[in-house]
C-alpha cells in the first residue's frame, strides 16, 4: 500500500494527469507484489468498462450534446426569462432557471455552464452587472448539473457502489430544486443592494411564457420522460440514455431543424471525445480501488473510524468535511471511483441507506465544481466572462454557504427527498 500511494504522490508532483497517476502506481504496486499477478491490471480495467449502466455514460453525453446543439438552450433561457424577467436582477435568476431546467436534459455540469453561460453573461454584462458575481452564479447553477436527473456522477457512484442508479436519480430532484432556490434568493439579496442595473426593464406578460413554453416545450418535455418513465418502470436509467439520444435527434432534426446531417460526425465525435475522457478516468481508477479493496484497507479504516467516532451524526459530519475538501482538488469522477470504495463500506457499518449516501457525495461534489483550486465549472464561466478566478473567488463564498445550508438539509433531513425513491420501490 505505501508503494501505491507513495507512486501516485509522486507522479501527481511531476504534473502528470491523475488518470495515469492512479494507473502507473496501480502497476507499480502490482509488480512489487509477487502474490498479484500483473495480467491482473488489464483485467481490472476491461472489467470496469464491461458493465451496463456505466453504458449510460456515452449516451447522456452525446444526449446533451444533440440538446444544446438542436436550439433547446436558447429556448429555455427564452422560458425563463419570460417566466422571472418582471424580477429586480431577474438575469441572475433566469440563469439559476434555465441551468436547472437544462440539467434535467444534459446531465453534465460543464455542458450547462457553457450552454447558459454562453447565453446569459453577455445579456448581463449589457445590462451593466456585477460580472464577478455573475461569473459565480453561472458557475453554481451549472453545478446543479449533476444533482437534478439525469446525472453522470450519478451513474458512476451507482456503479462504483452497487446501488440503484435510477434511485440515485430519483433522490436528487429535491436537493436539486432546493439548491436552485437557495441560488435564487442568493442572486436575488444581491440584486437589492445593486444599482439601475438590476432594475427590470420589462413587465410580466402570461401570453408570454405561454409563447416561450410552447417553444421550449420539446426540450422541457424531456426530463418529466426519464423521470416518469424510471418511476413507472418503463425502462432503467441506461435505457433512459437511449430514449434521450433518440428523444434528443428527433427534436433537433426535425422539430427545431437546427442541427444537419452535416453536422452529425462533428456531435458524435465531441460526445465521443468527452466521453473517452471519463471512461479512460474510470478505467485506472477502478484498478487502483480494486487495489485497495484487496489490501482491505475499507475495513481497516472503517473498524478504526467505527472506534473513535462514536455516533453516526459525527460520522455524517466527518463524511461532508472530507468529501468537501476532495472536491476542492480532484476531479469528481476520479475521486468517485477512488475514495467511493473506501467511504460506502463505513457508511453502511453507520447504518446510512446507500441512496442517502450517493446523494451526499453528489451533493458535496457538485459544491467542489466551484471551490478553487479544481473548480470546473468556476474555470468554464471564467473563461466565458473573461474574469479572473482571484477576482471571482471573493463572490464565490456566498454562493457556497447557500449551498451547504442545503447539504446540510440533505444529510440529516433525508426524509426531505428520500420519499420520491422510496414510492418507486412501492
Amino acid at each position: 500500500m505505501l508503494i501505491l500511494f507513495l507512486s501516485i504522490l509522486i507522479l501527481l508532483l511531476f504534473g502528470m494527469p491523475i488518470a495515469f497517476a492512479l494507473g502507473l502506481g496501480s502497476c507499480f504496486s502490482l509488480l512489487s507484489d509477487n502474490s498479484l499477478p500483473m495480467v491482473l491490471a488489464p483485467q481490472r480495467m476491461f472489467t470496469a468498462l464491461d458493465s451496463w449502466p456505466i453504458m449510460a455514460i456515452p449516451l447522456f453525453m452525446l444526449a446533451g450534446e444533440l440538446m444544446d446543439k438542436g436550439g433547446i438552450s436558447r429556448r429555455i433561457v427564452d422560458f425563463s426569462s419570460a417566466c422571472f424577467g418582471f424580477i429586480k436582477g431577474s438575469l441572475g435568476m433566469v440563469s439559476v432557471m434555465a441551468s436547472m431546467i437544462f440539467a434535467g436534459v444534459s446531465g453534465s455540469s460543464t455542458a450547462d455552464t457553457a450552454a447558459v453561460g454562453s447565453i446569459m453573461m453577455p445579456a448581463m454584462k449589457r445590462k451593466g452587472y456585477d460580472m464577478d458575481f455573475a461569473t459565480a452564479l453561472i458557475a453554481a447553477a451549472g453545478a446543479i448539473g449533476p444533482i437534478i436527473p439525469p446525472s453522470i456522477l450519478m451513474i458512476l457512484i451507482g456503479y462504483v457502489t452497487d446501488t440503484s442508479v435510477a434511485s440515485l436519480f430519483l433522490g436528487g430532484i429535491v436537493p436539486g430544486v432546493l439548491i436552485g432556490i437557495g441560488l435564487m434568493v442568493v442572486s436575488f439579496l444581491h440584486a437589492q443592494r445593486g444599482g439601475k442595473a438590476y432594475l427590470s426593464a420589462s413587465k410580466f406578460h402570461f401570453q408570454q411564457v405561454l409563447k416561450t413554453g410552447k417553444k421550449a416545450l420539446p426540450g422541457l418535455g424531456l426530463p418529466f420522460i426519464i423521470v416518469f418513465g424510471i418511476l413507472g418502470g418503463i425502462f432503467t436509467a441506461t435505457e433512459a440514455a437511449v430514449v434521450a439520444v433518440v428523444y434528443g435527434l428527433i427534436v433537433g432534426m426535425f422539430v427545431y431543424r437546427e442541427i444537419t446531417l452535416k453536422q452529425l460526425p462533428k456531435i458524435f465525435l465531441k460526445s465521443a471525445e468527452t466521453s473517452c475522457v471519463i471512461m479512460f478516468i474510470a478505467c485506472t481508477a477502478f484498478l487502483f480501488a480494486w487495489l485497495i479493496t484487496v489490501k482491505q484497507l475499507p475495513v481497516h479504516l472503517g473498524e478504526f473510524l467505527k472506534a473513535n467516532i462514536g455516533s453516526k451524526v459525527m460520522f455524517l459530519v466527518l463524511l461532508n468535511i472530507v468529501l468537501l475538501v476532495i472536491g476542492m482538488f480532484m476531479e469528481s469522477f476520479s475521486a468517485i471511483i477512488v475514495f467511493m470504495p473506501i467511504l460506502f463500506p463505513i457508511a453502511q457499518s453507520f447504518g446510512v441507506d446507500p441512496v442517502h449516501f450517493g446523494i451526499i457525495a453528489t451533493v458535496n461534489l457538485a459544491i467542489g465544481y466551484i471551490t478553487p483550486p479544481y473548480g470546473a465549472t468556476l474555470f468554464v464561466s471564467c473563461g466565458i466572462s473573461g474574469r479572473k478566478i482571484r477576482q471571482v473567488t471573493p463572490r464565490v463564498f456566498p454562493i457556497i454557504l447557500a449551498m451547504i445550508v442545503i447539504l446540510l438539509i440533505v444529510t440529516y433531513y433525508p426524509e426531505t427527498f428520500m420519499w420520491i425513491p422510496e414510492l418507486a420501490v412501492k
